[in-house]
């Protein structure tokens, strides 16, 4: 096969991680724009998604004397990723059961340790995960076709997750219109209205934090297998803040807007990384700084001039009862 032409395999490049940082916000945005749960611990949904299908998708290595092995069982990509989206699911149910009687703030500072735990037993358990140095050589779904062309193996990458963010736009796009999705609204609006109405107001915030947990579980489950590795490191509290920015810029609430904003937001990072490369020396050391100082400036920006992002949530209006 001849070798691609160098800009396909750079659109590719952009398109998995943009498209793992979508999906993800799509999650969240069920959690936090539709419903009002302020979900601090991203990043331990985002891990036991990653790790669960790094793990069923390698071959077990035993320890050795500068590794700690790994557990591994060579799953194909469909059975892992629909594993991973379990597991983080499951972890989110039974942590919203005790939590979700909590207040907002208080709810926000127990997911946030929740995540710190996650990322500590992870690197810690290290007969199961590798420890800190991780697990490496988790395949990517089409190996097999690819004959070890990297560039056409990414791009494959780049079709399979384009693909499954369509069908998860258009799935939570359809299940936030229904009456389901407006009473997540409702309890975010109004908790104490929707509780009159006669809703159950906590079942229906832990399917919203379920759900949002199990796609955050599926977006780990392509990033592993996109870097080929999983580590500890990569599941730090900016994973967490990352999220939120991208959903606070494209516009909470508005399931579309939150996957323009993870894509602007990614290509911003995208760009200046490249800019990155062709700077002297002394700035390119200082260039990550300056970086994480725009995003914040941009961030604080859009608090500010609008808080509903680029694209604002839209408001539906219902005619009043017996109406015609």
């Amino acid at each position: 096969m001849s070798e691609l032409p160098s800009l396909v395999i750079e659109l590719a490049n952009f398109l998995v991680p943009a498209g793992v940082f979508a999906i993800m916000a799509l999650g969240l945005n069920i959690q936090w724009g539709h419903t009002g749960l302020f979900n601090a611990g991203v990043a331990a949904f985002f891990a036991l998604g990653a790790y669960t299908a790094a793990i069923l998708m390698t071959a077990p290595v035993p320890p050795q004397i500068f590794y700690a092995g790994h557990l591994g069982y060579s799953w194909p990509f469909v059975g892992a990723a629909v594993a991973a989206a379990a597991v983080s699911g499951l972890a989110g149910f039974l942590i919203a059961l005790p939590l979700l009687r909590l207040r907002a703030d208080y709810f926000a500072i127990a997911t946030l340790a929740l995540a710190e735990t996650v990322r500590l037993v992870i690197n810690n358990a290290e007969r199961w995960t590798g420890g800190s140095t991780g697990i490496y050589g988790v395949p990517r779904p089409f190996d097999a076709f690819t004959r070890g062309e990297p560039g056409l193996s990414l791009v494959y990458m780049a079709i399979l997750c384009v693909s499954i963010l369509l069908l998860l736009i258009l799935a939570v796009d359809y299940i936030t219109r229904t009456p389901w999705g407006r009473v997540l609204r409702g309890i975010r609006e109004d908790e104490e209205a929707t509780l009159a109405l006669g809703k159950n107001v906590n079942r229906f915030r832990l399917q919203a934090f379920v759900i949002g947990c199990m796609i955050m579980g599926l977006a780990g489950a392509i990033y592993a297998s996109l870097l080929r590795f999983v580590a500890p490191s990569q599941f730090d509290p900016l994973a967490t803040f990352t999220i939120y920015v991208m959903v606070i810029l494209g516009g909470s609430g508005n399931n579309k807007g939150v996957v323009v904003g993870a894509f602007l937001f990614y290509a911003f990072d995208w760009v200046s990384v490249r800019l990155d490369d062709g700077l002297p020396a002394d700035w390119a050391l200082r260039f990550p700084n300056i970086r994480l100082m725009i995003i914040g400036v941009i961030l604080v920006a859009f608090i500010i001039f609008r808080p509903e992002g680029i694209f604002k949530e839209k408001k539906r209006v219902f005619p009043p009862v017996g109406s015609r």
